[in-house]
């Protein structure tokens, strides 16, 4: 994906990095944020269907009601609530007609090949993303969400996204805790575009829950230190604003879209190579004697 110009304009030069660690900020939120207004007054669930490939990120609104995004109706009253919202949803996109009469190796090849809607799974080089199964702008979507709300931006004041890239910095520190650090530009209705850099530590529950230390619009000469990023991400110079990146990370990859972008193969070689793949495994099950995973003799 082409890089915004606006992202693309901001960054900063390389550099070499010297230094193995950075002071530590006395903050981990916008420095003199409202009381009880904090971006990390409450969490930011997330939950993976990774049949779908699609991750929803619910949020608790400051009227106290629950959000997701994608959307998926609601708002709600509980995050149970707005979990069945994402079951309910998901069942009802579903396409009936997927598996019908077909063997139980097409059956496979089909749920290799194609989403329980209908949607194909792997994209060839050019086509759009689906901006539902788009896990980076759908994290912003709710990020900015709660940016407007601690601001009190609303209508044409609310600003919304305009770009996010593909591929976010993850990475670990040596305190074992995980963040990411990102840009993206938004805009309002009546404002030009804004590049905005945001932090967000993953959490180790059961419900994947992330914290937003930090969601603030960065200005073309801000270049704030990160031993993570280095000059991949813009930082804004107040060190306070960011608490990660400070100790050089003992870990690190990209977190984002994981489905194949550039994929030059055509249909029948799909098929076909599928085919031999799941009529191989089953052949090789029924000579070893062990229980066939397509339960079908080979298929040409």
């Amino acid at each position: 994906m082409d890089v915004s110009p606006t992202i693309a304009k901001s960054l900063p030069s390389p550099r070499h990095t010297i230094a193995t660690s950075l002071p530590s900020p006395c903050h981990t939120v916008e420095a003199s944020p409202p009381s009880g207004r904090s971006l990390s007054s409450s969490p930011i669930w997330k939950k993976c269907d990774f049949i779908w490939e699609m991750t929803f990120h619910t949020i608790k609104d400051l009227g106290g009601y629950f959000r997701t995004f994608p959307d998926v109706g609601g708002p709600f009253r509980s995050k149970d609530e707005a979990y069945k919202g994402i079951a309910r949803y998901l069942a009802e996109h579903e396409d009936p007609s997927m598996g019908r009469g077909l063997s139980e190796v097409d059956k496979l090849i089909q749920h290799c090949r194609y989403f329980p809607d209908g949607t194909k799974r792997r994209l060839k080089a050019g086509q759009q993303i689906d901006k539902r199964r788009d896990a980076n702008y759908q994290l912003v979507q709710a990020v900015l969400y709660k940016y407007n709300e601690h601001h009190n931006l609303s209508g044409d004041r609310a600003y919304e996204v305009k770009y996010v890239p593909d591929k976010p910095v993850r990475w670990e520190e040596e305190n074992c805790r995980m963040y990411i650090h990102m840009n993206f530009t938004a805009k309002t209705k009546v404002s030009d575009d804004n590049m905005f850099f945001t932090e967000i530590t993953h959490g180790t529950g059961e419900d994947g829950e992330l914290t937003v230390n930090c969601c603030c619009i960065v200005k073309h000469l801000d270049n704030g230190p990160c031993l993570g990023c280095e000059t991949s991400v813009k930082h804004p110079n107040d060190g306070n604003a960011y608490t990660g990146g400070r100790m050089n990370a003992t870990y690190s990859q990209p977190f984002g879209p994981s489905w194949c972008c550039d994929y030059n193969e055509d249909s029948d070689e799909e098929v076909e190579r599928l085919r031999f793949l799941f009529g191989v495994t089953t052949y090789s099950c029924a000579v070893l004697g062990a229980p066939a995973t397509a339960g079908v003799p080979l298929e040409v």
